[in-house]
């Protein structure tokens, strides 16, 4: 098995994608974390220089380094067997990762408002104008390959970072529009190593 060790800061965030893939296939890996620059600024700015692109994430790969989140996430998904069983399953799955990577890219920003009542009021505006419709097209997508899986009658990489989005920018309440989405939700939660993960994984805001 390769070396395998992953930096970010002490958050889910950007990294989390690829902590899940790691969790589920169930390997060994340096979970390496650094306090985010808003608890202490010095860690990263000592670090950033170092890094390719001045960003976190960065993965370790037998001394290979990777920079990207989720450049990081499709490469292990791709080691793990979850990136499809041929190119078209694997472009199926890339559509849905970017669709929900466009509604994250939009959705993020909520995270950083600090007024209560207008962060409430931009979720909800979000989850009507944004977050809603994506889920309806991917349940529509989900139903035209089978109902059980999104691509391939096979749990991917769309599968668990559908998981990841709905467990940070979605609620039980908005799942309840996209029943079988909902399921599929809660299938890749109940996977025993996504499970331990899930129980083991260090508290963060974000």
């Amino acid at each position: 098995m390769s070396q395998i060790k992953l930096t970010y800061f002490d958050l889910r965030a950007r990294a989390e994608p690829s902590r899940l893939v790691l969790a589920y296939a169930g390997v060994n890996y340096i979970d390496h974390r650094i306090p985010a620059p808003w608890d202490d600024p010095k860690p990263w700015a000592a670090m950033k220089p170092t890094t390719p692109y001045g960003q976190t994430p960065l993965l370790e790969w037998d001394g290979q380094i990777i920079a990207q989140s989720m450049a990081i996430t499709r490469f292990l998904a791709a080691e793990f067997g979850l990136k499809g069983k041929n190119n078209l399953e694997s472009a199926q799955i890339d559509e849905v990762v970017d669709t929900i990577e466009d509604v994250i890219g939009v959705t993020i920003k909520t995270h950083f408002e600090t007024d209560p009542v207008k962060k409430a009021e931009t979720v909800a505006q979000l989850n009507n104008t944004t977050v809603l419709p994506m889920l309806v097209n991917l349940e529509k997508r989900l139903v035209s390959r089978g109902g059980q899986f999104l691509v391939g009658n096979a749990l991917s990489l769309a599968d668990i970072h559908l998981f990841f989005f709905c467990s940070e920018y979605s609620t039980p309440q908005l799942l309840a529009n996209t029943p079988k989405i909902a399921n599929l939700v809660k299938r890749v939660q109940y996977l025993p190593n996504i499970q331990k993960w899930l129980r083991a994984r260090p508290v963060s805001k974000l």
